[in-house]
């Protein structure tokens, strides 16, 4: 079926307001087939998901009613495990689907449109490999950086408190630095083939610090618009926290219809809802990001000239 408009070109060096265009042109040409199989793959995670957040947040808040016994705090600490491991598979499984259906755009010469389950499916597949080695490598290094941190402000605190704080101001300051460039990683692996994970993060340093305030821009934009959309999916559930917190706080919780089957439903229902939305927003934002690191790339080492060269004569020139 021919095209109605042209294609989103990945490699390309633009402005910002041209990241933001081509961001949107995307998302208003893809939407339907991005929210019918992110909703496909993502309502059954955020459904599993709400259960294990909705538990969480019940035993956080027997520990505000000043249940402090060990059974509570084992079971909190039970559940809050459980709850990051749950939340990093789905993590796992929407990057898998999200990049999958991002590859596709950019393989097939239809692009996403009439896309079938038969042919997103090997493409998912290869991408939840890629998302599961993505995401569990972050996660050791969160857990080694965490642990970095512990030793080097404790170590700062034991020689004289505000060097301690001097040591964690600098630390947070440093972090802040590594982590707008290191936002590339993720479209890096997830779009190169044949790329290493390590490799990926030493070319999103390379890139992100040469595109810092690029990255910085679309980062806060992108951030602002979904905020704006989390919000309206976020209410329910703060609405039932604050209720909750209330009755928690004035220890009327007991007898409530806060401790009913009714609340507690209505409870998970707005995780879900909350989950779903967090999912949905989380598209925008790496639409966005995968734009900018196409930006990236064809600034700093020229990927689109590459390509263009590469496939000189498939073009009608005469």
């Amino acid at each position: 079926m021919e095209q109605q408009t042209p294609i989103i070109e990945l490699y390309v060096t633009r402005t910002f307001s041209e990241k933001l265009t081509a961001a949107f042109s995307f998302l208003r040409e893809n939407w339907r087939t991005l929210l019918k199989y992110v909703t496909y793959f993502m309502l059954p995670a955020a459904l599993v998901l709400g259960f294990f957040v909705n538990h969480f947040w019940g035993g956080y808040f027997n520990l505000l009613d000043g249940q402090f016994d060990d059974q509570v705090f084992i079971r909190f600490a039970m559940t809050t495990g459980v709850t990051i491991v749950v939340a990093a598979v789905v993590y796992v499984v929407f990057l898998a689907v999200l990049f999958a259906l991002l590859r596709l755009y950019y393989s097939r010469p239809e692009r996403l449109q009439d896309l079938q389950a038969d042919e997103l499916m090997p493409e998912f597949y290869a991408c939840l490999k890629r998302a599961a080695v993505f995401v569990l490598t972050m996660g050791l290094i969160i857990v080694a950086v965490i642990g970095l941190m512990g030793l080097l402000v404790g170590g700062g605190m034991a020689v004289h408190p505000a060097v301690g704080v001097i040591v964690l101001l600098l630390l947070y300051a440093a972090l802040a630095a590594l982590a707008i460039p290191l936002t590339l990683s993720e479209p890096i692996y997830m779009m190169e083939d044949g790329i290493s994970i390590f490799a990926a993060y030493r070319k999103a340093l390379r890139l992100g610090f040469a595109t810092w305030g690029g990255i910085f821009a679309i980062s806060f934009v992108f951030s602002i618009l979904t905020s704006i959309l989390q919000s309206f999916t976020m209410a329910p559930w703060y609405v039932l926290f604050f209720i909750k917190a209330i009755f928690t706080a004035s220890s009327t919780l007991d007898g409530s219809f806060v401790n009913t089957i009714f609340f507690t439903m209505m409870e998970y229902l707005a995780c879900v809802l909350q989950v779903s939305g967090y999912l949905l927003s989380a598209v925008i934002t790496t639409v966005g990001i995968l734009i900018q690191y196409g930006h990236a790339c064809d600034k700093v080492d020229g990927v689109g000239v590459a390509k263009n060269i590469e496939h000189f004569d498939e073009f009608d020139n005469f």
